[in-house]
């Protein structure tokens, strides 16, 4: 089978299952690499840094080479070499031959030696502990050493050193949070090596491309497999995370994309039962009023106060396309969608106008589109879009039940006439003739010649839009927001344009998603084509990974590196268009 190889400056080192990473960083121009690796600890809360650092060389760090495979990491200079790899979900090991090894904590915390060669680590920071266990080498602690406003001096002891013995060095580290948990030994590199080689060729079979898939489509394959950790606290199962660097969480639309992706899994049964697990990650904390949190990881931090956009029921209408589901799951995706969509209309529509709005920009996804710039609470177009595509699909599922249930007999009919009024309220709230504004709920105030992509996001409802509409929409999308690379968030020629803006300029995956399978039912397929074309080819061969966001001209990747809705955007850009 083809060897994969993972450039960890762009997809971090990690594997299925597991609650630890190794990235290595650019320095700023991206023209350098770190002396140092990272070692990523998932349980973390959002926007708290990596764990540890690891260089090779007792005094000074050494730079070295660096090289990885799904199962294993090589690190090499002239001095020697070392082997890193994910024993189990929670346990790294580093077997050394002549490199000597730091391991440094990168947050405020105190160790202490608790046998011969073991080691345990609190992270006050994180809250998380660490187990160290040396099984070769001549380890010790050195610092740092702090003074406090007493005048005491503390050795907080942790750093590690563990120095070559024989010129070998083994030992492996375990992190955990609420308890530490032993380490199991003897380490077996070969024998855990093999096993996790075995796991990723497993999940290499599941690829639709099989054989034929080139190297970059491997390399994000690898990038989704390694990015699932195992059900825990918040995840009732096992869960893909956006990233196991920075963003070691949930989001509540990303995880569709992801769930889309694992649908086509060629193995129809893992496909349904895994795209399913993904699609319903954020439903298992939905209130009773329907709201879904903004974000969450396993048990350090769930985010509510924000939510995200209501694209669930599209989502699911497209996992209807694959399968078929039995009463039992239509009935529980009707309950949790019928919710989310009563939350939007009964809840969120500050001045009960008919057309809900999002109180800030994060609750829409786009967190700093210039369509928020208009103030708080903005009705924009894309909410009532996804609204309409929602009450759709509880119109279609209504449709299978009521043959076998006689509750939703009459609720297809309900869930149409819904959708029909509010693309009615939509088209006379916000289309001003030539394109779709938001105006501030209450007020009602408006920017006439909006400069977000934002704005254009009813392309979305393809078909149900008029006619007329699609076709002045469709013209903006390609005269205005069109790039060699894709779709720019904000018009490349407007002055609130930014190349890294965040969502006021870079291009990102949803949207891109979004807008190209609204212009394939809309009927403008050499469009989607175009738009999917250019992604995919930014992807692969200018930010050669697949990041949270790239810039629209250059095509360069920007944010966190290995973001799993770009990764899940491109295989189905690339199974469906073929590029």
């Amino acid at each position: 089978m083809k060897p994969v190889s993972i450039d960890i400056t762009h997809i971090p080192f990690s594997r299925y299952g597991a609650y630890l990473a190794v990235t290595r960083d650019m320095d700023k121009d991206g023209t350098h690499t770190a002396k140092a690796l990272t070692i990523q600890a998932v349980r973390r809360r959002f926007e708290e840094g990596p764990m540890f650092s690891l260089s090779f060389g007792t005094e000074e760090a050494e730079d070295f080479t660096c090289s990885a495979a799904p199962e294993a990491l090589t690190v090499e200079n002239e001095h020697g070499s070392a082997v890193i790899w994910l024993r189990d979900d929670d346990t790294l090991a580093v077997e050394s031959r002549g490199l000597d090894l730091r391991l440094k904590m990168l947050h405020y915390g105190y160790g202490t030696a608790c046998g011969e060669n073991t080691f345990h680590l609190i992270s006050a920071t994180l809250g998380l502990h660490s187990l160290i266990a040396v099984e070769q080498g001549i380890p010790s602690t050195d610092g740092p050493i702090r003074t406090y406003e007493d005048n005491s001096v503390r050795d907080h002891k942790t750093n590690l050193v563990v120095r070559c013995e024989d010129g070998k060095a083994l030992f492996a580290l375990s992190v955990h949070s609420r308890e530490p948990r032993p380490i199991s030994l003897p380490i077996l590199r070969e024998k855990e090596t093999d096993a996790i080689r075995r796991e990723w060729e497993a999940f290499l079979a599941l690829l639709p491309d099989g054989d034929t898939a080139g190297d970059f489509e491997r390399v994000t394959w690898f990038n989704l497999w390694s990015c699932f950790v195992r059900a825990e606290g918040n995840y009732p199962n096992d869960t893909m995370l956006m990233s196991k660097k920075m963003m070691s969480s949930t989001w509540s639309w990303d995880h569709c994309f992801n769930a889309l992706a694992m649908a086509h899994l060629t193995d129809g049964a893992a496909a349904k039962r895994i795209a399913m697990d993904q699609f319903s990650a954020p439903f298992w904390q939905q209130t009773p009023m329907g709201v879904l949190p903004d974000m969450w990881n396993p048990d350090l931090e769930t985010r509510w106060g924000t939510t995200k956009p209501p694209i669930h029921g599209w989502c699911f209408g497209l996992l209807m396309d694959r399968f078929r589901f039995d009463r039992d799951a239509l009935t529980e995706a009707y309950c949790r969608l019928e919710r989310w969509t009563r939350w939007w209309t009964e809840h969120s529509d500050s001045d009960g106008d008919g057309i809900p709005d999002y109180p800030q920009g994060c609750d829409s996804g786009w967190d700093n589109s210039t369509l928020f710039d208009g103030g708080y609470f903005m009705e924009t177009p894309d909410l009532p879009a996804f609204l309409v595509l929602q009450m759709k699909t509880l119109a279609r599922i209504a449709e299978e039940l009521k043959a076998c249930h006689p509750d939703f007999e009459g609720k297809a009919a309900y869930w149409n006439g819904e959708a029909e009024a509010m693309l009615a309220r939509l088209i006379a709230h916000s289309w001003n003739g030539e394109r779709f504004v938001a105006k501030r709920s209450g007020s009602h105030e408006y920017e006439d010649q909006p400069t977000s992509l934002l704005s254009l996001m009813p392309l979305v409802l393809g078909d149900l839009l008029p006619q007329e509409i699609r076709d002045k929409l469709a013209a903006v999308l390609e005269r205005d927001f069109l790039t060699e690379n894709g779709l720019a968030t904000e018009m490349p020629d407007s002055p609130k344009y930014r190349p890294n803006g965040y969502w006021r300029g870079p291009i990102w995956a949803p949207s891109t998603y979004l807008i190209v399978d609204g212009l394939r039912r809309g009927g403008y397929g050499n469009l989607a084509r175009t738009v999917a074309e250019r992604y995919c080819a930014m992807s692969a061969e200018r930010a050669k990974g697949n990041y949270e966001n790239f810039d629209a001209l250059t095509g360069r990747g920007l944010c966190a590196p290995g973001y799993t809705w770009s990764a899940s955007v491109y295989m189905l850009l690339h199974w469906e268009y073929a590029c």
